[in-house]
C-alpha cells in the first residue's frame, strides 16, 4: 500500500511539474506583448495588430540615422524656464516632434512619433533636480528620472496609456493626459505654421 501511495504521489507530482513548465512557456511566448497585471485595465481595448503597427512606426522613425531636415522653435509660456520644440522631417514629412520644458524644479521631454501625418506615439519623460536650480546645492549631475508616460494613439484618437491601472481616476487621469499632449501638439505645429 505504501508503494502505491509513493507511485501516485510521484505520478501527480511529475504531472504538476509538467503543467507548471508547459504554463511558463505559454507565458514566455507571449512577452513579445504588451503584458497586463491582474489589476490593470486598458481604456480602450488596442487590437495587438494595431499596437504592434504603432511599434513598428516608432522603430522605423527610431532609425531613421539622418533625417533631412530638422528645425526648432522657441516655445514660451509653458514652463517656468521656457521650452523648446524640435521638427525632425524626412523627405519634406514631419516624422517626429519633441517638446522640451524646463522648470526650476527639473525637466519634462515629450517625444512625439507621427504617422500619415497623425501622432501615433507620444513618450513623455519627467526629470526632477536634486534641488532648484537657484539652490547652492544644485548639480544637474544628480538630476534622476521621475515619471514615464506612454500614449498610443489611432487616427488621432487615444486608445491606450501606460502605465494603466485600475482605478477609473487613473484612466481618466490619463485620458485627460493624452488630450493635453494633443493640445500641446497643436499648439507647436501652430508656432511653426505647419
Amino acid at each position: 500500500m505504501k508503494y502505491i501511495f509513493s507511485l501516485l504521489m510521484g505520478i501527480l507530482l511529475l504531472a504538476g511539474c509538467q503543467n507548471n513548465q508547459q504554463q511558463q512557456q505559454d507565458n514566455s511566448a507571449d512577452s513579445s506583448t504588451d503584458t497586463l497585471s491582474a489589476d490593470s485595465v486598458v481604456l480602450n481595448p488596442a487590437p495587438l495588430d494595431t499596437m504592434q503597427s504603432i511599434r513598428d512606426n516608432y522603430n522605423r522613425i527610431q532609425a531613421i540615422p539622418s533625417w533631412g531636415k530638422v528645425d526648432s522653435v522657441d516655445f514660451p509660456g509653458e514652463s517656468t524656464e521656457g521650452g523648446i520644440v524640435y521638427f525632425y522631417f524626412m523627405n519634406n514629412i514631419l516624422e517626429k516632434m519633441d517638446i522640451n520644458y524646463y522648470g526650476e524644479g527639473g525637466y519634462t521631454k515629450v517625444h512625439y512619433f507621427f504617422k500619415d501625418q497623425q501622432v501615433s506615439f507620444v513618450h513623455e519623460e519627467l526629470y526632477h533636480y536634486n534641488a532648484h536650480m537657484y539652490m547652492p546645492e544644485f548639480d544637474y549631475s544628480k538630476t534622476k528620472k521621475g515619471e514615464d508616460f506612454r500614449f498610443y494613439y489611432v487616427d488621432g484618437k487615444f486608445i491606450k496609456g501606460l502605465p494603466e491601472q485600475a482605478d477609473p481616476d487613473w484612466q481618466k487621469e490619463m485620458a485627460d493626459r493624452a488630450q493635453v499632449m494633443l493640445t500641446q501638439k497643436d499648439k507647436a505645429l501652430k508656432l511653426k505654421g505647419l
